[in-house]
């Protein structure tokens, strides 16, 4: 695996930390245990995964063995997965990314724009268009 720095969809970051590492590619669990585990890869997570996934919890789409704001405080307890803020520069990026009507997503894309750095995704229409630099298989 040669990326150190990535941004993440939300479904891997659940894939992952919800005990369905499975569904990942290896490249892609490759990364998350090296920002787990050695900490020789950080992966960001933008506020809008937070947010999404706070609306997939109340929704009981999925289940975390834990309290929302404990499940999250654990996750950024890993020092190498790290938040990443969704600011007016992000918005900008943001502005013209028409190629999905899903705004979480495209919030996501414009973040991992703003910080110019591949998104860790397999969602269909990502890989389809191509907004921005993916990295998966």
């Amino acid at each position: 695996m040669s990326e150190q720095f990535l941004v993440t969809d939300t479904h891997p970051l659940i894939y992952f930390f919800c005990k369905n590492q499975s569904r990942l590619s290896t490249k892609v669990l490759e990364a998350f245990t090296a920002a787990t585990e050695s900490m020789t890869t950080v992966i960001y997570v933008p506020t809008p995964v937070i947010w999404e996934l706070a609306m997939l919890v109340e929704n009981n789409d999925i289940t975390i063995s834990e309290p929302f704001s404990d499940w999250v405080e654990g996750l950024f307890e890993h020092r190498a997965i790290v938040p990443a803020s969704f600011e007016v520069d992000t918005v900008k990026h943001y502005y013209g990314l028409n190629y999905h009507n899903d705004p979480f997503d495209r919030a996501i894309v414009a973040t991992a724009l703003q910080l110019d750095l591949p998104l860790i995704s397999n969602d269909a229409k990502m890989h389809e268009h191509k907004p921005c630099k993916l990295f998966w298989d």
